[in-house]
């Protein structure tokens, strides 16, 4: 390994500026757009076949268009579909349990906790080990126990379901109206992200930081993925994204002192090469006590059900409210400053909603008024929710309340809105202590298992890539592979640095160099013609042994 050089520490962001920070650059006026048409296309059309009554569930399938967004259309509509799927069995599980149980007591609460925790494990597990970002696991927990409250609350669990398949539906339909647009639109947006992130790294105002390498090395990734998942390069209406992206890697390779003044195309067969590890290899990869995945899978399920026990021991009737509270906090990592920043977005933004559903508890809107503003909370979810957690809490807890049939315009407010605070309160207690209390070290475990699958994964590079040429399928998912890990190490020094900073300030030298190592190894190897194998490898071998 190389010698530790200065780098600068990873920026400790400050719960102060994290709580009104704005997370986006840009507001998603399409994305918007779509998510308010999955509710409000099918939800009008249930009141029009005279099933107003019902239409409001079209919301448990229509959240499945938030987790198109981003996504080439090639494969969006696939994505869409997954995410709807899994919604609606979420539903079909929580209207057959609350079919099943005798409505008010302790079985039904229990089981109303329980359709949280379970798939608030799974779904946490899964999008943290393919790291597949916002909007994470919250709406898989949401709709499960909110088909069993709205069953309890008198639905038809057949009606239920079918107004959630509906809405599912329709989000894959939604989800692909853009590309009648603007087809590129996806793929372009990445490439700029890619290009700008390049030239922040490479802008003369001083040292390259291991976390500014990351990140642009990450933002290319993340574009080369999306073109290959667009099939791009048989795609002429993309060909000045291929030759804009090349660019911005070359300069990107080039900054490396251990890389040759070479063409560099990271995808060498864009057509057939797959640029992140394949599914079921990041799902095993994670399967460890130190992983990020299983840690924070782990803390989630605890708190889940800590969180409803403590509900249901004080009397509160929707104890799920609490481990869905639990959830939200914790449910990104154990990165203690921004879950304590999410914890206080929990309870502002709930507090705040808990008025907006006053307000429109004392409207009561009916019919096509209620689906329009349905719509209108839709729309401002996905506008919210990747720039500010708890202004999208606002809009999601009204939403929430509706459709579940918990809130229903006839009935009463205060209690709903009562019960909704206290247990919001119980979940956000409970997830901060499991947070600061339960394995408080952990960070330290990931940190020194992301530092071994570096290492792992670079050397198993250099040996495979001197063997063979580095054009090779079996070369190419190596360094797939290293990218992917060198991508874990970075994560884990920031949760460290945010958990612990004077420990990880001792170690993040030797991190910070590995780092550097890990993408110089990285660049020598695309800048190599595919039909040649890596050259002297002595120097890079011993910076990892």
């Amino acid at each position: 390994m190389s010698e530790p050089v200065p780098d600068p520490l990873p920026r400790v962001a400050r719960v102060r500026s994290l709580v009104f920070a704005d997370g986006a650059p840009v507001w998603r006026w399409q994305a918007g757009l779509r998510a308010a048409a999955a509710v409000v296309i099918p939800g009008a059309a249930m009141v029009a076949a005279g099933q107003a009554h019902a239409a409001l569930f079209v919301t448990f399938g229509a959240f499945a268009v938030l987790y198109g967004e981003g996504r080439p259309y090639r494969i969006r509509a696939q994505v869409v579909a997954t995410a709807g799927a899994a919604l609606l069995l979420a539903v079909v599980i929580g209207a057959l349990i609350g079919a099943a149980v005798p409505a008010g007591g302790t079985a039904l609460k229990i089981g109303a906790v329980l359709l949280v925790a379970a798939p608030a494990v799974l779904a946490v597990y899964v999008v943290d080990a393919l790291r597949l970002g916002p909007p994470g696991a919250l709406f898989f927990a949401l709709v499960g126990s909110g088909g069993l409250i709205a069953v309890e609350s008198g639905a038809s669990p057949g009606m239920l379901v079918f107004a959630a398949a509906c809405g599912a539906v329709s989000a894959v339909v939604v989800s692909m109206a853009g590309a009648t647009v603007d087809s590129s639109r996806p793929q372009r947006e990445a490439v700029g992200r890619a290009i700008g992130a390049v030239n922040g790294l490479l802008a003369p105002d001083g040292p390259r930081s291991a976390e500014q390498r990351h990140a642009a090395g990450a933002a290319l990734l993340a574009a080369w993925t999306t073109l290959d998942d667009a099939r791009s390069a048989s795609r002429p209406a993309d060909a000045d994204l291929l030759i804009a992206l090349r660019e911005a890697n070359r300069r990107f390779a080039a900054d490396s002192d251990d890389s040759p003044d070479a063409e560099v195309d990271p995808t060498r067969q864009i057509t057939t090469s797959r640029l992140r590890p394949a599914v079921g290899h990041r799902l095993r990869r994670s399967l460890n006590r130190c992983s990020h995945a299983t840690i924070t899978a782990t803390r989630v399920g605890i708190a889940c059900v800590a969180a409803g026990a403590v509900s249901i021991a004080l009397g509160f009737d929707r104890p799920h409210w609490a481990a869905i509270g639990a959830l939200v906090v914790l449910q990104t990592g154990f990165d203690r400053v921004r879950g304590t920043v999410r914890a206080l977005h929990r309870f502002l933004g709930t507090a705040v909603g808990l008025m907006l559903f006053a307000g429109l508890h004392a409207l009561s809107p009916q019919g096509y008024a209620l689906i329009a503003v349905i719509g209108v909370l839709q729309f401002s979810i996905e506008m919210l929710i990747v720039r500010n957690y708890a202004a999208a809490v606002v809009v999601i807890t009204p939403v929430a309340l509706m459709a579940s049939g918990a809130g229903a315009v006839t009935g009463s407010a205060g209690p709903v809105m009562r019960d909704r605070l206290l247990e919001t309160v119980v979940g956000v207690i409970v997830a901060l202590v499991v947070m600061y209390l339960l394995a408080p070290n952990a960070h330290r475990r990931t940190f020194a298992w992301t530092e071994r699958r570096v290492r792992d994964a670079a050397l198993h590079l250099i040996d495979v890539a001197t063997a063979m040429p580095v054009g090779a399928a079996e070369a190419r998912a190596a360094a797939r592979d290293l990218h992917f890990e060198l991508e874990g190490g970075v994560r884990a020094g920031i949760d460290s640095m945010h958990n612990e900073p004077a420990w990880t300030a001792e170690r993040w030298p030797d991190r910070a160099a590995l780092v550097h190592d890990g993408y110089d190894l990285a660049s020598a190897f695309w800048t190599t013609p595919p039909e040649l194998p890596l050259g002297d490898t002595s120097s890079l071998r011993r910076r990892f042994e």
